[in-house]
């Protein structure tokens, strides 16, 4: 916490000071950042609201911890939903640490159940780039973070469904099987959309069917989802070389490959998986990320397209083809695939963040949802007299 810190002073105020609706009180120290080469007479509200901000992130032991919240919150309003913002669009530049320190203060301030999913998510893809960098340490060491977050957050939200979703999907990564069935059976219960609970009872089912069948197909898949790409390309080169072409088995080595990077094998599979079952928007999304990582965004969003056709109300197909026509100046396909996205699930952070993304490129406002109102013959007459005797004018379109 320390190293976090050591662009914050403490400084005491001669005076109470007023700042709109807001009264800083002199007898307790206010925290102000003050980056490299700044003086002391640099202060105003950008460095007080920035010195709060890491004080609530990481100094929670702070005898005058609550009262720095208080005054954040009355002197910025919306600071909750602006970190949460900003805390998406950092991790997605790959800044971790400056995301990590907003996602905290997200949590801290608001307690909500998100803000615990979105800061283990994060530690998540801190662990991956860690591993990747050679720092097993380190990325360890946010590992464990992941499920204390996610444990801290069951304990605190006991019913929210999503929390028990992300703790079977870190067990089953982690090879624990059997933990991670109990977890989803559990999200299956307390889920209330249809389809996210449909699909989850159907990735259930699958477990159940590896936990009795020893099924190789589901073995390998289980050694994708704790991040042995290799060891389940060896599964199945050994399982197609001996047993009947299944869309699954072909589906399991392009996405294998696809992760170790062999894109043009990856794409051979997945095509092949196709051509046994052409019906899965599952390995359509895989052969976007294929196009997309060998240079063919038009081919990408080809496949996308067929994806979104065959399923849509998965948000990741929606978001994956609204990112790929945004970052092409696409502007109406863009929007047209996010307001459909925030249709099915407007809480969805990548949405979020790709919604904030369309209207600094395009400086158009995306407003709220509008709800459609559909009325019968009978209802639309009534609706009509009732105008008429009001005084209120109808008027057909």
């Amino acid at each position: 916490m320390q190293n976090r810190m050591k662009d914050i002073r403490f400084i005491t105020l001669p005076e109470d000071r007023d700042m709109g609706s807001v009264t800083l009180s002199k007898d307790i120290p206010l925290p102000i950042q003050f980056p490299e080469g700044s003086v002391t007479d640099d202060i105003d509200v950008n460095s007080i609201v920035a010195g709060l901000i890491k004080v609530v992130a990481w100094d929670t032991e702070n005898k005058n911890y609550e009262y720095y919240k208080k005054i954040l919150l009355e002197i910025q309003p919306d600071v909750v939903k602006e970190l949460n913002i900003a805390a998406i669009a950092q991790s997605k530049k790959g800044d971790f640490d400056f995301a990590e320190e907003l996602m905290l203060a997200v949590n801290h301030l608001s307690d909500a159940p998100e803000s615990y999913i979105n800061l283990a998510v994060l530690y998540a893809q801190m662990t991956v780039k860690l591993h990747k960098d050679g720092d097993d340490t380190r990325a360890d060491m946010y590992d464990d973070r992941i499920i204390a977050v996610l444990n801290e957050c069951k304990e605190r939200h006991e019913k929210y469904a999503a929390t028990y979703s992300e703790i079977s999907a870190f067990h089953m990564r982690h090879g624990d099987v059997e933990t991670a069935r109990d977890y989803l059976s559990r999200y299956t219960e307390l889920e209330t959309d249809k389809k996210k609970k449909a699909d989850a009872q159907k990735a259930l089912d699958n477990i159940n069917k590896m936990l009795s069948s020893k099924d190789q197909i589901m073995y390998a898949y289980d050694k994708m989802m704790t991040g042995c790409a290799d060891e389940a390309l060896e599964i199945m080169n050994k399982y197609i070389a001996g047993n009947e072409k299944r869309w699954e088995s072909y589906f399991l080595r392009g996405w294998a490959k696809r992760v170790l990077e062999d894109f043009r094998g990856a794409q051979e599979d997945l095509l092949e998986s196709l051509r046994i079952d052409g019906k899965n928007a599952e390995v359509y999304n895989e052969l976007s990320i294929c196009a997309r990582e060998s240079g063919d965004t038009e081919l990408a969003k080809s496949y996308l397209q067929i994806a979104v056709d065959l399923d849509g109300e998965d948000v990741i197909y929606l978001t994956n083809l609204a990112f790929l026509h945004l970052a092409s100046g696409e502007f109406a396909e863009s929007r047209e695939l996010l307001e459909k996205a925030r249709t099915i699930d407007p809480e969805d952070p990548q949405l979020k963040y790709l919604m904030e993304e369309y209207q600094k490129s395009t400086g158009d406002k995306i407003g709220d949802i509008i709800s459609e109102e559909v009325y019968s013959d009978e209802e639309l007459e009534a609706l009509k007299d009732s105008r008429k005797n009001n005084g209120i004018p109808y008027r057909e379109i």
